[in-house]
């Protein structure tokens, strides 16, 4: 039950026992004691808990039995819980006057709405109940058998109930359900006793009007239209009805009742229209002729009707007509109705129709003579023969001639009279107005093109020629413009849009169209295009196909093959298609492409051959300048490298942000010994790079790039370079810097013991530039101290002064000559000199002291050689910008020999080791490693060998680097065990060698 029938319930009930009260009135205290009970019922009712309100309410009633409210609620809540009997039997309780009927009407209606009773439980109801109940029941009833029964249902019950004061209602509400139905006998049965009565409502008027339309009942229709409720419904049937007959076929009774409307519905026109199709198809010839007339048809369209039906009706109405109008039309109906006058002799020719025209000004004649012109071939004395008839007749000329004359200026071959073709373009038809547009597209004519294009355009033809418009300097656009066409069915926009989508860069859209088109389509420059759409898109088998299939006629055409053949993985015949195309009036791009394919092939001589002449046909093209300037960079012979430089220079300037171009050119000025030029191209290019945000690459990032730059810079730029050092080692040294034994030779036997070696050197570089295409020649100092032990220092001193010769720039070799002057303190006067004690000026003092006048001196030219091998590249010893950790190693090779002494000694060493960066702010690394070590010498004519392995850790710190230059210096720490594993110099000691050098 619904909150708002439950409420009505419960208000009904509750007036009815303040109304009428059979029962014995409660008194104060039996209203008192009940109140607690009842107003908390009325909390729970709010709740919807009427399990708990039908207790309540039963408690009171079973403390104060004629307690009408509380029964009242009581019906409520039984009504709410759908006990519907016990409901009604508390209801009719209360029924003891006639108030209370309406309370048990609303119950009843509640529980149909509900659960709907049995039909006899209803009847009995109905039986029982008079005037507006009775009605309000079997409604109720009939809607809720409706709802859940359909509408026949409703209508079966409906018509076995018996008929009493309420038969009016109950006729129109059968009627209602009827015309659902469909039953339109049953309506007019159900309904004409109440129009008969004049009892009829507006609304049950028009339903039985209706249903005496559906059955066309004319009779039926017109005795019901005397009783109407006004003249619009009145009118509204007469329409419907000639509106029904129509749609069942039946003119003449359509026709008749289209008449029998008044006089102004009559005049609208779409009834008018009606009435003449009516009339037309009736063959009423003379009411078509009227309101043919009335409503402005073709005169001619009436006359031509009208022959085949009335022919003194029709030569009338032919009188009416103007010639002008249609003068083809107008003589052949002239003929039909009158018969074939006296003319003179037909003409025959051409030139007999253009002398009937300007004889007479008839365009019948103009109409066959530049058709038969057209015919015999003269398109061009047709074209001026029209051409004179527009300017005759300003433009006036019949649709059919407009349309010749302009589909003679549509031709390719005709001429290009843009003024005439323009004020052609609105009086013709769709397709030639756009071939009209797309003839003045191909002539450039764009901007009287869009003039009379509107803004938004309509047709296929408006779309393609603006499409032409677009190409080629805006194919996307002309891709928008193509497609539209294509929407509108224009399939011919379908091979412009495939190029235009090429152009724009779309080959992915555009194999699609290539793929449907039909083969008369294809063209060689179709199959051209669409072979290198199918490359960009990355299809090169499809694109072979389709360019085996064209003729191949340019240098272009072999250029797209060799290209395809090179995607396919073939060079040898790229090069072969090449080759074609050099053979058909070359330009330089092609020359330029073949070189890029013969470099691919392997053919770096007809490459380089094939560049060379690229940039000799296109001089002023920087590209091709750059790429051979490159190419001759990297040739194997210098005088080329060497004619590279100018190329490179002008390069540089043609493209600064090329840092290659800038590198190789530094690379040559270097190679010709220019180091100045190469350290100013290093700063041009750092220079440039210092402003870019991304400029990562291929080749690396841009920081480690601009890191390798600097370093160049900074080795062109090196000419100081001071290297202070100590190493404490557990026997002998790892370097060749060691002390003879006295002045003149080394002793016979060698100890394992501990010695340690301080070296400080400046080596300074000679001449104008500090390097020559690497190699250099530089005058160096040095000065040595050494100890016997780990604890000792400064018990010998060296000193040498000489020169180094760097004489190969890409290999690390060095030769020295120095003079070399030794002294050493004697075991009696040397007390030591530790760590500490270097910080003692009167310690140092003395040990100084002991050198100068408690020493062997002794002096010597030592001739030395270095190499470094495999520590170049990825092994390099250097900063790594854009690594973690990298990979380091070298092979040492060291050679002397003191010339007066006539010792030698030679040690060569194996290091390799994986490098970390450390988290810090500054350049740091740690490299653990491992190496082999092998040295010899020979005291006292005896060669004595040693072999050593170990392992060590490396701690390094790079310093001193700005704008152009990567870091001068580095520290290194260092500590490494060495295990002998044989030989006889340094009695095979082991230890830990720890060494610190500084290099700036």
């Amino acid at each position: 039950m619904t909150p708002r029938l439950s409420l009505t319930i419960a208000s009904l009930l509750l007036c009815s026992s303040a109304l009428a009260a059979p029962t014995k009135p409660m008194t104060d205290f039996q209203r008192f004691t009940s109140y607690p009970f009842m107003e908390r019922g009325y909390r729970e009712a709010q709740k919807d808990n009427w399990a708990e309100v039908e207790r309540l309410t039963r408690h009171v009633l079973g403390r104060v039995p004629n307690n009408n409210e509380a029964r009242a609620l009581l019906a409520e809540a039984l009504a709410h819980q759908r006990r519907y009997k016990e409901a009604q039997a508390i209801a009719e309780d209360l029924d003891d006057n006639p108030e209370h009927a309406d309370a048990l009407l609303e119950l009843r209606l509640t529980w149909i709405e509900q659960d709907p009773p049995a039909a006899s439980q209803v009847e009995a109801w109905l039986a029982d109940s008079q005037g507006q109940q009775r009605v309000r029941l079997w409604q109720a009833y009939s809607v809720s058998l409706a709802k859940f029964g359909g509408a026949a249902k409703a209508l079966e019950w409906l018509n076995h109930l018996p008929v009493r004061d309420d038969g009016m209602v109950l006729r129109m509400t059968r009627a209602n359900f009827a015309e659902q139905l469909r039953n339109w006998g049953e309506t007019i049965d159900q309904l004409q006793p109440l129009a008969d009565q004049g009892q009829l409502p507006p609304q049950d008027w028009q339903r039985l009007a209706n249903a005496y339309i559906q059955q066309v009942d004319e009779k039926g229709l017109n005795s019901l239209l005397a009783s109407a409720p006004s003249q619009e419904a009145a009118t509204r049937a007469r329409l419907a009805m000639a509106n029904r007959a129509i749609a069942m076929g039946h003119n003449q009774q359509a026709e008749r009742w289209l008449q029998s409307l008044p006089a102004e519905q009559l005049q609208h026109p779409e009834q008018r229209q009606q009435l003449w199709q009516l009339a037309r198809e009736g063959d009423d010839a003379s009411l078509v002729r009227q309101l043919s007339n009335e409503l402005q048809r073709p005169c001619l369209e009436t006359v031509d009707w009208l022959s085949h039906k009335d022919l003194k009706l029709a030569r009338e109405q032919l009188g009416q007509c103007q010639a002008r109008d249609n003068p083809r039309s107008y003589a052949i109906l002239r003929q039909r109705l009158y018969g074939d006058p006296t003319q003179p002799a037909q003409p025959r020719t051409a030139a007999q129709w253009e002398q009937r025209y300007r004889q007479t000004g008839d365009l019948a004649a103009l109409e066959q003579a530049s058709f038969m012109l057209l015919e015999s071939g003269q398109s061009e004395r047709a074209r001026q023969l029209l051409d004179n008839a527009y300017a005759r007749y300003q433009g006036r000329l019949t649709p059919s001639l407009l349309q010749r004359l302009g589909n003679l200026y549509a031709r390719n071959d005709g001429p290009l009279d843009g003024p005439r073709m323009l004020a052609l373009v609105p009086r013709v038809d769709a397709i030639t107005r756009g071939q009209l547009l797309g003839r003045l597209a191909e002539a450039g004519q764009c901007d009287a093109v869009r003039k009379a294009i509107p803004a938004t355009p309509a047709e296929a033809g408006q779309y393609r020629a603006l499409g032409r418009c677009a190409m080629p300097d805006q194919p996307g656009e002309a891709v928008v413009y193509y497609q539209a066409a294509e929407r509108l069915g224009d399939s011919g926009s379908r091979l412009p849009l495939a190029y235009a989508l090429e152009a724009s860069g779309d080959s992915q859209a555009a194999l699609p169209i290539w793929n449907s088109l039909p083969a008369s389509a294809w063209t060689d420059n179709a199959r051209l295009t669409a072979a290198r759409g199918a490359l960009n898109a990355g299809d090169a088998n499809a694109a072979r196909r389709h360019w085996d299939a064209a003729a191949h006629q340019s240098a272009d055409d072999w250029a797209l093959g060799a290209a395809i053949a090179q995607r396919q993985g073939d060079p040898q015949q790229a090069l072969g298609f090449q080759r074609e195309a050099l053979r058909h009036a070359p330009r330089a791009d092609h020359y330029y492409a073949a070189a890029g394919t013969a470099q691919q092939a392997g053919d770096s001589a007809q490459s380089s051959a094939w560049l060379a002449e690229a940039v000799r046909l296109a001089p002023d093209q920087p590209r091709y300048r750059a790429d051979y300037g490159m190419r001759l960079a990297g040739s194997a012979d210098k005088q080329q490298r060497r004619q590279s430089i100018p190329y490179l220079e002008r390069a540089s300037r043609d493209f600064p942000e090329d840092y290659r171009l800038g590198e190789t050119l530094a690379l040559r000025y270097d190679e010709v010994e220019d180091s100045a030029s190469a350290r100013r191209e290093l700063r041009r290019v750092l220079d440039v790079e210092r402003n870019l945000v991304d400029g990562d690459d291929e080749y690396g990032s841009l920081e480690a790039r601009k890191y390798r730059q600097r370093r160049a810079h900074e080795a062109l730029s090196r000419r100081d370079s001071i290297t202070l050092a100590s190493t404490w080692s557990p026997a002998g040294t790892s370097t060749n810097d060691k002390f003879l034994d006295n002045g003149e030779r080394s002793g016979s036997s060698r100890r394992a013991r501990s010695q340690n070696v301080q070296l400080a050197m400046w080596d300074h570089a000679l001449g104008e530039e500090p390097s020559r295409n690497g190699s250099t020649l530089s005058v160096y100092g040095r000065v040595l101290f050494g100890g016997q032990s780990r604890t000792d220092y400064a018990q010998s001193m060296g000193t040498g002064v000489g020169l180094r010769y760097k004489p190969l720039g890409q290999a690390n070799l060095n030769l020295y000559a120095e003079l070399y002057h030794q002294r050493q303190i004697d075991s009696t006067h040397y007390s030591g000199l530790s760590l500490g004690e270097l910080l003692s000026p009167a310690k140092v003092g003395g040990n100084w002291g002991d050198l100068r006048h408690n020493a062997e001196s002794s002096n010597d030219l030592l001739l030395r050689a270095t190499a470094s091998f495999l520590d170049q590249g990825k092994y390099r010893n250097d900063w790594r910008i854009d690594e973690d950790d990298w990979d380091e190693r070298f092979l040492y090779l060291d050679a002397a020999w003191w010339t007066r002494a006539g010792d030698h000694a030679w040690l060569s060493r194996f290091q390799q080791g994986h490098a970390w960066k450390l988290p810090s702010q500054s350049p740091q690394t740690i490299m653990p490693y491992g190496f082999l070590e092998f040295s010899s010498q020979d005291p006292s004519n005896e060669w004595r060998q040693d072999a050593r392995a170990g392992v060590g850790v490396r701690w390094q710190w790079w310093f001193d680097d700005d704008r152009y230059n990567a870091y001068r210096g580095s520290l290194k720490v260092r500590a490494e065990y060495q295990q002998a594993l044989g030989g006889n110099l340094y009695e095979r000691g082991n230890g830990v060698l720890l060494g610190v050098e500084m290099n700036f």
